[in-house]
Order: structure tokens, then sequence, then C-alpha cells
């Protein structure tokens, strides 16, 4: 294709670059891309698309395609498994045309440590790309849900209302008549969280669901404020299981003794000592004479 393009540039004319020009480029030609590498060193891959532009949403869905084909492979020569864990974020995935085999992707690639990050506005978005079945496939192959801001009309709310199971409360009746008041009391059964409470959620609030655990509502803010800046790495607190120390009896009675010998200095140190005056506070005054009552006398012997 290259030497054709060329040779019609030679003859004067004006070749046509379609999509097709472009997709064999992109395959044909070496790149600075190796996957073996990727998969063993830390690196990222960024695949951004003009949002105006969908004529060149296809090359999404053959560039994962390769790479999982590429990276399975790697995984056969360690024994089945990746030697480092592979995160695909997909973002805006249900915008995009359909990925030839994603279901197998989601199924088969955990097993070869590759992860797979769905990231949808809503449920519909899957089963108009990939059908009722297998929308239902992704979505049963996902361990963690993470899902809130919902809009006002959404039916995900509904089906993630019920997914989230139901809970037992105490419901009561009063009823009053003339001379026969009664108050009744039942447990009866409700959604742990109903569509109208998921759709008032607000804004950086999230309910989190995992395969195994009880679902659990967090706050998680916009990473805008958790202090990342390009460029410059982010440390979190290191958090490692450490060696625990025992001691015993007289150890813990001896620390106890130093740390409250140490904060009684810190404390008088706050306050410095007023010169000719004493630690505990106030004004100065004469030193109150204590006079000791003197022993009895001996009483006089009169034999």
């Amino acid at each position: 294709m290259r030497g054709n393009s060329h040779a019609r540039c030679g003859a004067g004319e004006n070749p046509t670059i379609t999509s097709r020009d472009y997709l064999s480029l992109f395959l044909c030609f070496d790149s600075s891309l190796d996957t073996e590498t990727f998969c063993k060193e830390k690196c990222a891959i960024f695949i951004v698309l003009p949002e105006e532009d969908n004529t060149k949403y296809f090359m999404v869905s053959l560039f994962l395609q390769q790479l999982y084909r590429e990276m399975l492979t790697v995984a056969d020569e360690y024994g089945g498994k990746l030697p480092n864990r592979i995160m695909i974020f997909a973002d805006e995935i249900g915008t995009i045309p359909k990925i030839q085999s994603m279901e197998m992707m989601f199924s088969a690639g955990r097993s070869r440590r590759i992860s797979m990050v769905p990231i949808i506005q809503s449920f519909a978005q899957l089963e108009k790309n990939y059908g009722k079945e297998g929308s239902a496939i992704i979505i049963d192959n996902c361990q963690d849900i993470l899902f809130g801001g919902f809009a006002p009309n959404s039916e995900s709310a509904d089906i993630l209302s019920r997914a989230l199971g139901n809970k037992t409360v105490m419901s009561g009746s009063i009823s009053r008549g003339k001379n026969d008041p009664s108050q009744s009391l039942q447990m009866i059964q409700r959604p742990l969280m109903t569509p109208d409470e998921l759709k008032t959620l607000p804004k950086g609030n999230f309910i989190l669901a995992k395969t195994g655990c009880c679902p659990m509502r967090t706050k998680l803010p916009l990473f805008l404020k958790w202090g990342i800046q390009f460029e410059k790495p982010y440390v979190v607190d290191e958090r490692a299981a450490r060696k625990v120390h025992y001691a015993d009896r007289f150890e813990l009675e001896q620390e106890i003794l130093q740390r409250g010998c140490a904060y009684e200095e810190d404390d008088f140190a706050e306050f410095p000592e007023p010169p000719g005056g004493d630690r505990s506070g106030g004004s100065l005054h004469t030193p109150v004479q204590i006079h000791e009552p003197e022993p009895p006398a001996m009483p006089l012997r009169t034999d």
C-alpha cells in the first residue's frame, strides 16, 4: 500500500487516503510499543480519540483485540499468568462501537491477571452494543461495582436497587376508635436503598458492591483534591504490617513512669516560673508560720 501511494504521487495523481490505508500502516509498520515490555515493566498506554469523528472508533476495538492476543501469548510463556497485573480502564466503552470478543476478555482475562474496568453511564449502552446476553455476561463478570450520580429518570437505579437486596424493618400502625384504641407492630421487608434514595445521593457519595461483602456507602473526593500533581510522585503513607514487640509488666510500668515525667516537664516548661515565686501560680505572699503545739507539762509530784 505504501509503494502504491508513492507511485501514484510520482505520477502526479492525488491519492485518496482512506481509513483502510491508515489501517494498513497501523498494522504493518513497527512501533515502539512492545507487548512483552508492557507486561513486565511499569508503563501506561493512553488511547485518545476525537469525539466529533466517530469513523476512527473502530481502531480502539482493533487495538484492544490485538493487545489482548499478544498478552495471552506472553501469559502462556509465564505459565498462564502475566508477571504483573494489567488494568484496562475502558472509559466511555458504551459510546464506541462493539468490541469483538469483549465477553471473552471479561470472563477469561481474569485468570491471566488481566482486569477490565468498564465505565458506562447506563446499562442500556451495553445492551445496545452487545445485546441482552452479551451485556449480561459482562455485568456478571464484574466483581466490584461502584455507582452513583444517577439522573432523575435513570432506569439503572432500579436495577441496582434490586441488586443491593432487602432489609427487615419494623412497621407499626395505630387506629383509634371512640372506645377501642389499638396498636400493631410487625416486621416488613424493604429495599436496602430504594431507587429514589439512590437518585438523591449527594454529590461525591457512591455505593460500592463487592463480591462476598455487604454493600458500602462511601465518599470519594474528586482526584483534583487528592494533591496529585503532574510530573511529581504521589506518596502514600505506608501502612504495612509491622513486627509486634511484647513487654512484661515491669517494662510497661517503667515506660508509663518515664512518659508521665516527660509530660509533667513539658507542662511546666510551657509556663515559665516567675522570679522568686513558685510553680503554683498566683501572687507572692509571706510564708505562713506554722506553730507546733508544745508537749504537755509533766504534773508535779505531791507524794
